[in-house]
């Protein structure tokens, strides 16, 4: 039995935009911050930079999250 899966480009794309990469410092100010799809995008570029950039913030005590900036999008099939 064959079974088709079908990707969302709607949904992964509202993933990756909705979503961003922040580097704060010991203060909690923040030093960069970058939609995840421009991160993913950079990272196939730059990705050794990038990569060596990250450890070596890593080792100063900055802090890497991932936030959800869904509350600041508006979807069309929410909005009426």
């Amino acid at each position: 039995m064959k079974e088709e899966f079908k990707v969302d480009g709607k949904g992964i794309l509202y993933f990756l935009t909705s979503r961003k990469l922040v580097l704060e410092n010991k203060s909690n100010v923040t030093i960069f911050d970058l939609q995840l799809l421009w991160f993913l995008v950079a990272m196939v570029f730059l990705s050794g930079f990038i990569v060596v950039g990250l450890i070596i913030s890593l080792l100063l005590g900055c802090k890497i999250s991932i936030i959800d900036t869904s509350s600041m999008h508006v979807r069309k099939d929410n909005a009426k």
